[in-house]
């Protein structure tokens, strides 16, 4: 294979993908099969959300254009990536399917060792909520929420609310619209 070929395994970054699992019941020399299952299916979430981040952007930018019109193919373009975000949001739910396959009991052998990691520390998905509309003064339990995250993730969370929302964008181009 000549050496600018692209291979599969370097362009993936398989090598950091696949050992970016480090099973803290190991760590603690009391291995928890299902702890595997566990962190892959978060890490997947995870990539799911950074597509979804990656889409939304992409609609944002296209609605901030000053003119959009109905039959542009900016339009359509942005029909396309929102209707890649619901389908990737259909597989995130479907992830739970996966996670069903865990028995309580063997959840319960390493749960306690992850205090207080929490999927509500997932900063992508509240950056994803701001992006799509949802401002601080109406999230639940609000110094709750950003006492879980480590500042820099407030401030990138912070920063999304601050500027225009996917769901401000789509109403402003409603307004528009004859």
């Amino acid at each position: 294979m000549p050496a600018n070929d692209v291979h599969y395994h370097d362009y993936l970054q398989l090598d950091k993908i696949l050992n970016a699992q480090f099973p803290e019941s190991i760590k603690r020399g009391e291995p928890a099969h299902d702890e595997t299952l566990f962190i892959i299916i978060h890490q997947a979430y995870e990539l799911w959300f950074k597509l979804i981040h990656h889409e939304v952007d992409s609609a944002i930018g296209i609605l901030r254009q000053p003119e959009v019109n109905d039959n542009s193919p900016e339009l359509q373009t942005l029909v396309h990536r929102l209707q890649r975000v619901v389908t990737t949001l259909r597989v995130l739910v479907h992830q739970i399917d996966i996670m069903e396959t865990m028995n309580p009991m063997d959840f319960l052998d390493f749960r306690d060792m992850l205090r207080p990691a929490s999927g509500f520390q997932s900063w992508q998905f509240k950056e994803l909520e701001a992006k799509l509309g949802l401002k601080f003064e109406h999230r639940h339990g609000k110094e709750y929420y950003v006492s879980q995250l480590r500042p820099e993730h407030v401030g990138i969370i912070k920063n999304a609310e601050e500027q225009q929302s996917l769901l401000q964008l789509l109403n402003e181009w409603l307004e528009r619209m004859p």
